[in-house]
């Protein structure tokens, strides 16, 4: 689902962000990119998720940021989503940017 502000637009993901999906929400969230200045996620807290599901994330905020955009998340990750960014090891060593878009840790998001 996609919603327009005035100042972002928000994206809201699907409740299973696996590799069976991952495509659709690929199509979906580039397209806000491509459209929009400012993206905003929004994320189900009960998600369930894969490794495609982050490496599709850290992918869109490179891409984000190399166009001049800004990509964040609407509140910091929590639970099943928290537990697959530490299983992955996204979380060790997380960069002051990293810890800034999942956890919103240190930076404004």
């Amino acid at each position: 689902m996609l919603s327009d502000t005035a100042a972002s637009f928000t994206i809201t993901l699907p409740d299973t962000l696996t590799m069976r999906n991952i495509s659709s929400v690929r199509d979906d969230l580039l397209q806000a990119i491509q459209e929009q200045d400012n993206v905003i996620v929004q994320l189900p807290a009960d998600a369930q998720a894969d490794l495609s599901f982050l490496q599709l994330m850290e992918s869109a905020r490179i891409y984000a940021g190399t166009a001049g955009k800004r990509l964040g998340l609407e509140r910091p990750v929590e639970g099943r989503l928290l537990d697959l960014l530490k299983r992955a090891g996204f979380a060790e060593d997380m960069s002051a940017g990293d810890a800034g878009f999942w956890l919103h840790q240190g930076e404004i998001q």
